[in-house]
């Protein structure tokens, strides 16, 4: 048999889809590269709620809290005023001429807002506004629970324009002197001309779309489909009457078109993300985790999150710098680390930390600067990287690691009971036969180890038999070694032993005390071979027991008779007896005698039985625990 010698290593990759696996700062991810980010700024402090609409005109900026139900004013010394407050109210927000316009659900009424104050107050004929935009001089307004879109006229009439086959207008985008509308329940997209004509446009598939716009002549839409009771987020892109789904995850909230580009934020992890034909870029991580409110403001992306409610602006100009944290892998007890390979260009650096559990924590180590080898012996490790200027790009992480060599494990090991036998072996006897199931209880009871798929083989060959494994799965070899008890050293007995069992001619040996010793190595998998060792006693015992003081006593129509069994190495554990009748010479069988202490269990025991006196012949047999028996004939 040839045995090739192996060393396994393995790298844990980090590339392709794996890498919008990360927590990103400053960094943009795609599915090809990690690189510097845009600028972020945070505006405001954080609060309870989320934010559900923001606009700002004149370096002034609205926004609205739900759930708390605030309508805040920041203006441009950051002093903020409360214009609103309102517990439970949702609010949407445009502009209009020179007002600010707030949508609030579920009283439908319209607040037209300046500085910090409410100059008028309109009432929709809905419960709810979800969408509020300006288009050729008049205010549109998207509503529900009929799926009606309303515009009010400079003079502040309300007339309904158009109603749809939805619940809810929950988007309102022009684009080419027409407005497209997304709607939820269901989630569709419809095409409105100025005299109030309009038609669908795009059945989109979803429950609800949530985000809407235009990059060129392509149609991208957000949304969320209801599969299988689970919300997912999905993205569509309408090409030339061709659809495209670009996304399909988490759910989505928001999305918006800017610059030619679609953006949609995710409620889960509170990522935003850049899509395109071919995929996505993750263009912001932020800490909040869900991201609720996207708006285009003169260039930059304005982002609304939820819990807590925040404000941030991200801007077209790029960091001088940002950072990547990967996920925390788990190399395993005993790893042994090897270095950390990156494709990759530009100003690079990377820091690793490590811990021996999972969950990142103060028993963690601080990050340290990593050139290329790993030194830790910890289960668990994460790496960061910094990436500086705009050029700089990382493609792939890779990093090598081996699993620690474990030893194997010897469960069970045994010598079998005279006769049984178990397990493969490559010298075990060719005459088996079958082991009932009665007998394996009974030797089960008697307090022998009996494998389940024991047989019964000839005697004097003792089966010695045992149960290993190797947790790293490597393939185990076994040495066995004999001595009889009381001599200084073992003998090799067998060599290179793959079986799970050897057979031993018992008939050189003389009777005595045996200890055998298993020896299980993997050697020809590791490089450094490992072995567990185990060692268990036996009796080798050719000799049969002793019979010994018998007496016979009449009792009224019966004998009595009484004996003694004994055995110097095993102890008895069974007396027969048969007899014969005298006139008809019948056989009766062999029947048990009567331990005198209740057991058979010991080197020396007194047993008795009667038997009726009309018989004349009797035999006694005695079995010790090794099988070995002797049998007495006597005239009554």
């Amino acid at each position: 048999m040839l045995l090739i010698i192996l060393s396994f290593s393995y790298f844990w990759t980090f590339g392709g889809d794996s890498l919008y696996n990360g927590k990103l700062e400053g960094t943009i991810v795609s599915r090809d590269s990690i690189f510097v980010g845009n600028k972020i700024e945070k505006l405001t402090k954080d609060s309870d709620g989320f934010i559900s609409d923001l606009v700002e005109v004149e370096g002034e900026l609205y926004y609205g809290i739900s759930d708390l139900g605030l309508l805040i004013r920041k203006n441009r010394a950051g002093i903020l005023d409360t214009i609103v407050n309102t517990e439970g109210v949702l609010f949407s927000l445009g502009v209009f001429e020179d007002f600010i316009v707030a949508g609030l659900s579920p009283s439908g009424k319209l607040l037209f807002i300046k500085g910090k104050e409410v100059l008028d107050t309109i009432t929709i004929d809905a419960d709810n506004i979800y969408s509020i935009v300006q288009w050729k001089g008049e205010l549109i307004i998207g509503t529900g629970p009929e799926g009606k879109v309303y515009k009010v006229t400079d003079d502040k009439k309300v007339k309904e324009f158009y109603t749809t086959e939805a619940s809810s207008v929950t988007e309102i985008v022009p684009f080419q002197d027409k407005l497209f509308i997304g709607t939820s329940t269901p989630g569709l997209v419809y095409e409105l001309y100025k005299d109030g004509k309009g038609r669908i446009y795009y059945d989109t598939g979803l429950e609800e779309v949530n985000g809407l716009g235009f990059c060129g002549d392509t149609l991208c839409v957000s949304g969320i489909s209801i599969g299988n009771t689970v919300p997912e987020g999905e993205v569509k892109f309408l090409i030339l009457n061709r659809e495209l789904n670009v996304y399909k995850g988490t759910p989505i909230i928001v999305g918006v078109e800017q610059n030619d580009h679609f953006y949609a934020g995710e409620s889960e992890d509170g990522q935003i993300g850049e899509f395109h034909c071919r995929g996505l870029l993750i263009v912001a991580d932020l800490k909040e985790s869900r991201i609720t409110s996207l708006k285009d403001i003169e260039g930059d992306l304005y982002i609304g999150t939820g819990y807590p409610a925040n404000i941030y602006r991200m801007s077209p100009d790029r960091r001088k710098e940002g950072t990547y944290t990967s996920t925390v892998f788990n190399g395993g007890i005993g790893v042994i680390w090897g270095n950390l390979f990156y494709t990759g260009e530009g100003d690079i650096s990377f820091y690793l930390r490590s811990g021996k559990k999972k969950e990142v924590d103060s028993t963690w180590t601080e990050w340290r600067p990593s050139d290329k080898g790993i030194d830790t012996d910890d289960p668990f490790i994460q790496w960061k990287t910094v990436i500086k200027g705009k050029d700089s790009y990382l493609k792939e992480v890779r990093v090598s690691y081996r699993e620690r060599n474990l030893p194997p494990e010897i469960s069970e090991f045994t010598v079998l009971p005279a006769t049984i036998g178990s397990g493969g072996s490559a010298n075990g006897p060719t005459h088996r036969e079958v082991l009932p199931p009665e007998d394996r209880i009974r030797l089960l009871k008697m307090g022998f180890y009996i494998p389940e798929q024991a047989f019964r083989i000839p005697e004097g060959i003792r089966c010695i038999y045992w149960e290993a494994n190797d947790p790293d799965g490597d393939y185990l070899l076994f040495d066995l070694y004999l001595k009889r008890e009381g001599d200084p050293v073992f003998k090799k007995l067998a060599e290179s032993v793959y079986e799970n069992a050897y057979f031993l001619d018992t008939y050189p040996y003389p009777d005595g005390v045996y200890i055998v010793k298993l020896l299980a190595e993997d050697l020809p998998t590791q490089p450094s071979p490992l072995n567990d060792e185990r060692t268990t006693r036996f009796i080798i015992d050719h000799s049969p027991p002793k019979i010994k003081d018998i007496k016979k006593e009449m009792i009224g129509d019966s004998i009595a008779i009484s004996g003694v069994a004994m055995d110097e190495l095993s102890s008895i554990s069974v007396v027969f007896y048969n007899t014969t009748a005298t006139k008809t010479k019948r056989e009766v069988g062999w029947r048990s005698a009567i331990p005198v202490d209740g057991v058979f269990d010991e080197h020396q025991e007194l047993f008795s039985f009667k038997v009726l006196k009309d018989f004349k012949y009797i035999a006694i047999r005695v079995v010790d625990r090794h099988n070995n028996s002797k049998v007495e004939r006597l005239e009554l």
